[in-house]
């Protein structure tokens, strides 16, 4: 018996409904991911001008941080991965009640987060981690049932993320003090190193197609040399970072350099007037600027950590997020992979707004805290322009 969805019938294709909703994994994930880069942000930029409080037991900092690592982003590699999988290994969709359950628990764990602040905090815990381990039940069954050996990787790397949020519950419930930072900047580095994977994979193909469409044929395919520097790099700048080893200026500069080669390779500029491309260059471009800050800060007594870690977030995370969402919805929603009005301005909201957030960083001033704050708002209102957009996609059945 085939494993493949059955097609939808023509007069069941004009109304959203549940059925449709919980048909496939990117459905529910990318509206929650497109939500979570609204309210949480706005929440925190509220806090941070102080015109209310972040809520939970978590500082303020860490709040945000979280809820941008665990929540936000979580919720788009989530919907990514459970769609990922089943084409990785040609079976059906998941959906469902399952698909269902899954769904239930993020938002448990957002609510945990939210309004957990007169709940026991080893219930938030609970209930916040509970989603990475029932989300690698899921794909990690699909991928052993298929012998997909080699993408058991991303069984460890949620393994490593399920540790990270683990870290930072474990000094809100006063068991490991100084946890927080390490879990917070682990969680960051793993999604960063998450991005540079997928980014080296799917960039090139998507380029290569495109050029392809206009009748221009061009190898943008990256030397394996250059992939391993990348990944090496890499992992020892995430290394030598997170443990404060003397040398990780270096690390750091040599990953930009190292991913600035690979970028040269993929025709950035041959591809400036199809938007729903560019986007993803753009998100590449954002990793090389923001470790070239981190090595920068390392020899500078006046330019902070803080510039090339929302570089990497707000630039790199935000913009390869809202790139990878909008054209997979697309595709595996039976409609043209191109980008319309409405979620081009999405992407330059996101671009500005993280550019704005890294310029807060490193011209610090009087108006410091409203730049924040505009940056805050750019970059929520183009998740929010994209929750709009997509809602209807997202939620009626495939064409």
């Amino acid at each position: 018996m085939s494993n493949r969805i059955p097609i939808n019938e023509p007069e069941k294709l004009e109304v959203a409904n549940t059925s449709a909703f919980l048909s496939a994994g990117f459905r529910p994930f990318f509206l929650f991911a497109g939500l979570s880069g609204v309210v949480p942000l706005l929440a925190w930029v509220l806090a941070f001008l102080g015109y209310a409080n972040t809520p939970g037991e978590f500082p303020p900092t860490y709040w945000h941080g979280h809820e941008m690592i665990f929540g936000f982003t979580i919720a788009a590699a989530a919907g990514f991965l459970l769609t990922a999988v089943p084409n990785w290994t040609h079976s059906a969709q998941f959906s469902g009640w399952k698909l269902g359950l899954l769904a239930l628990v993020w938002l448990v764990g957002r609510f945990a987060m939210w309004f957990g602040s007169t709940v026991d905090p080893l219930v938030v815990a609970i209930l916040d981690l509970a989603l990475i381990p029932l989300l690698a039940i899921y794909i990690g069954r699909r991928l052993v049932a298929h012998k997909m050996r080699r993408n058991y990787m991303v069984l460890g790397i949620l393994s490593v993320l399920f540790i990270a949020n683990g870290l930072m519950h474990l000094e809100a419930l006063q068991i490991l003090p100084d946890s927080a930072w390490l879990g917070l900047n682990l969680g960051l580095y793993v999604v960063i190193l998450l991005v540079t994977l997928i980014s080296g994979r799917v960039i090139p193909g998507f380029t290569a197609a495109a050029l392809r469409r206009k009748g221009i044929e061009a190898d943008t395919q990256t030397p394996s040399w250059v992939t391993v520097a990348v990944i090496v790099n890499l992992i020892l700048t995430i290394v030598f970072d997170l443990f404060e080893i003397k040398g990780v200026g270096i690390l750091a500069g040599l990953t930009a350099v190292t991913l600035f080669i690979r970028m040269l390779r993929w025709k950035s500029l041959m591809i400036l007037d199809d938007p729903i491309v560019w986007i993803l260059h753009a998100g590449h471009l954002w990793l090389v600027i923001g470790f070239a800050l981190l090595a920068a800060a390392n020899f500078s007594d006046g330019l902070e950590r803080d510039a090339g870690v929302h570089a990497l977030t707000a630039g790199a995370m935000g913009t390869m997020v809202l790139g990878m969402m909008s054209r997979v919805a697309l595709g595996h929603s039976g409609r043209g992979i191109k980008a319309t009005n409405p979620i081009i301005l999405a992407y330059l909201m996101i671009i500005v707004g993280a550019v704005l957030r890294v310029v807060a960083a490193i011209i610090p001033g009087d108006n410091f805290s409203y730049l924040i704050g505009i940056a805050g708002l750019l970059w929520a209102g183009g998740y929010g322009l994209f929750t709009i957009v997509y809602w209807p996609i997202l939620t009626r059945p495939r064409l």
